[in-house]
């Protein structure tokens, strides 16, 4: 009995989070409440208070679950570049990352909530530590990534890997922000990601 009692408090748990993902999308976070998540899924507010304090609590929830593997994954790869070719593994990690924001929905739903719905103020949150958290993370790894290039003079510019980092970071931000945004976009990811990451990484790797 307290196995199937687990088991349906885990597909709660995750009805709440697909409804929040879609109200999240569909009306911005700041416009959702928790009651509103608890109604789109179909069940009570004591079911969606039972597992969330707060609208906080749930994105980092849709992140732990949509993104935080992908995020690890990717991290160590770039922490760990590979020989004999380690521009060339470099490249591929970085079209690999934006492949997998297009082509894994639940990835892509997070990561554009995070870009577009959630609001950033100069009030240090637990959601804002928590999401400046992963930024950091995955601008060490970017830095860890350059330095290895560096080193193995797999780089055509002799720039500090910390601003190496910083420029692609700001780069591919920009090409996610773009193609993840809900007015109309003319930027195609799908057809012309692997394209717009070459234009800027031939500028820097040296294959």
């Amino acid at each position: 009995m307290a196995k199937k009692t687990k088991q349906e408090a885990e597909r709660t748990y995750h009805a709440l989070l697909d409804a929040a993902t879609l109200l999240f999308i569909r009306q911005g976070v700041a416009s959702t409440t928790l009651s509103n998540i608890a109604s789109e899924a179909g069940m009570t507010r004591g079911a969606i208070y039972w597992h969330f304090d707060n609208k906080d609590a749930v994105i980092q929830a849709l992140w732990e679950r949509n993104a935080n593997k992908l995020h690890q994954g990717f991290s160590e790869i770039l922490e760990n570049i590979t020989l004999p070719r380690p521009a060339q593994s470099f490249r591929s990690a970085i079209k690999n990352m934006i492949h997998s924001i297009i082509t894994e929905p639940e990835l892509g739903q997070i990561v554009r909530i995070v870009i577009h719905n959630v609001e950033f103020t100069d009030e240090k949150t637990e959601l804002q530590s928590f999401l400046s958290s992963k930024k950091e993370a995955m601008y060490s790894a970017m830095e860890s990534a350059f330095t290895a290039l560096k080193k193995h003079q797999a780089l055509r510019v002799d720039l500090p890997p910390e601003l190496l980092a910083q420029s692609l970071m700001s780069y591919l931000h920009g090409l996610i922000h773009s193609y993840l945004s809900p007015v109309q976009r003319k930027l195609d990811l799908q057809k012309d990601g692997d394209i717009l990451i070459d234009v800027f990484l031939d500028a820097l790797l040296a294959e």
